[in-house]
């Protein structure tokens, strides 16, 4: 490949692009990234750690409110949150995350290139940086690692007031960029859809004293999640004084006013308005495909590039376009940073298979075996197929929910809310889904991601021995009566 400045070049210094592009560099290809500015992607920078350090300071704040019924007395008027200190908190931990992409690069003798790429062909990308400099760079293999960005309303027939324009012009419209930076916490706040980055962000603001109102299109918050924890989840919410409007769709906004109405009234006969301080506009994100979308990729309906279960690109007849891949939001498969990353490892893996064939195998990804995440208060974690989807798949699966009120450690921590559900196949007892509502649920659905990943079964799981008294241990009851279910 000596006809080429590099062997890769990676577009995108995301959690899909730097993990891609460290391994890359360990194994031996001459490896460059390119990024305009934002290391570690929208996941370092305005999205997974930002909201999770925020997160954390509005727990402890709740905790002390709390602090009555663990015997701790404290006067509740004097608990005051410092909204500068938890941003400066917040920019802190980001910076220094940042900073380590940064370094992990230059350990890694990955070249870095600053500035925005546009691809020329296939084989060749030009930079530009911020005095609009350009230079042109070769390599054998591309990656495109481009990230995501905010799905706004800018289709002339949507809802009037929601467009990148007003975001522009009115201050009271936020992305989830904006409402991180918030100079004080709000009164009021209206989140325009229940998925997972506005309930996140209801969670958060309601915790501070914020009147939080949902407002979602679809039947149910979370939606893409199974019922149960959609349930769930609405009833902590409600519980927790935030007010939940499924079934209805935003029209316009007026400065601080927002008009909308239900999902049935088409002609908008019956208009509702609400007043906010802020409104947060959270209707999903965008793959960012521009600067690479003249190579003759497929663009998906939801805008995203087409890739097989290599993530190699294709092209307009679904055909292989040779050495170029597509990984994380930019390929729309499941837009999550962990999933991002496990694409890059497969992508590099599959790169070097072309290279060292007799060293390599061809790795795929599924996407049954990755989890999603809500970091809710409780939290929320998935892997596998819904109860809807098993049922539909497995008409005959077993299925088992155990409440953690019934739970010791979580009795004892003062978090009762939530669940484990298992779900299985009857004949096997292969572990179809897996959905957790705990306090700890994001860090022991690992547990079952490995089982998954490794073709274990409810077998395994339920003959594994947990530690008590553990949130997790409630995994392994679930496991142990869909056993004797099975045997029977």
């Amino acid at each position: 490949m000596s006809n080429y400045n590099y062997d890769l070049i990676i577009i995108g210094a995301g959690p899909g692009g730097y993990i891609a592009a460290e391994r890359a560099a360990k194994l031996g290809l001459k490896t460059a990234i390119v990024e305009k500015g934002m290391w570690g992607g929208v996941c370092l920078n305005i999205g997974c750690i930002p909201t999770k350090t925020l997160l954390k300071n509005v727990k402890i704040f709740h905790y002390l409110e709390d602090s009555n019924k663990y015997g701790i007395n404290v006067n509740k008027s004097s608990i005051k949150l410092n909204w500068h200190q938890a941003q400066t908190r917040k920019e802190k931990v980001v910076k220094q995350l940042t900073n380590g992409v940064q370094f992990l690069m230059k350990t890694n003798k990955v070249d870095t290139l600053i500035g925005t790429a546009t691809a020329l062909d296939a084989n060749t990308i030009k930079i530009t940086d911020s005095k609009n400099h350009s230079k042109n760079y070769t390599a054998k293999y591309l990656i495109i690692a481009t990230g995501s960005e905010v799905k706004m309303f800018n289709n002339p027939n949507g809802p009037k007031g929601l467009s990148s324009n007003d975001l522009k012009t009115n201050q009271a419209l936020l992305t989830s960029t904006e409402i991180l930076s918030l100079k004080e916490i709000p009164k009021t706040l209206t989140v325009i859809g229940g998925g997972v980055i506005g309930i996140e962000f209801a969670c958060l603001f309601s915790s501070l004293g914020t009147k939080v109102t949902v407002i979602e299109y679809l039947d149910r918050i979370l939606a893409t999640l199974d019922h149960d924890i959609s349930n769930e989840l609405t009833k902590i919410l409600i519980n927790n004084d935030v007010k939940i409007l499924t079934s209805h769709s935003v029209t316009k906004l007026e400065k601080n006013t927002l008009t909308y109405v239900h999902a049935e009234d088409k002609e908008q006969k019956k208009p509702l308005t609400i007043h906010s301080d802020y409104f947060l506009l959270s209707a999903g994100r965008a793959p960012i495909t521009k600067g690479f979308d003249n190579l003759g990729i497929l663009i998906k309906p939801n805008g995203a590039f087409a890739v097989n279960e290599k993530l190699e690109a294709l092209d307009q007849n679904n055909q292989v376009i040779n050495d170029i891949y597509v990984i994380g939001d930019a390929n729309g498969e499941k837009m999550l940073a962990h999933v991002a990353s496990a694409q890059g490892l497969v992508a590099v893996n599959n790169i070097l298979v072309k290279q060292k064939p007799e060293k390599y195998q061809v790795r795929t990804v599924n996407y049954q075996q990755m989890p999603s995440c809500v970091y809710s208060f409780p939290e929320i974690a998935s892997v596998g197929l819904t109860e809807t989807e098993a049922k539909t798949k497995y008409p005959d699966c077993l299925i088992k929910k155990i409440p953690y009120a019934i739970n010791g450690k979580a009795l004892a921590d003062g978090e009762i809310n939530g669940f484990v559900k298992l779900i299985v196949d009857k004949k096997y007892g292969e572990i179809l889904g897996a959905h957790i509502v705990s306090a700890t649920a994001t860090d022991i659905i690992g547990g079952v991601v490995n089982l998954m990943t490794s073709e274990g079964t409810v077998f395994e799981l339920a003959n594994a021995c947990y530690p008590h008294p553990t949130f997790s241990e409630l995994i392994m009851e679930a496991a142990q009566s869909l056993t004797l279910q099975i045997k029977k």
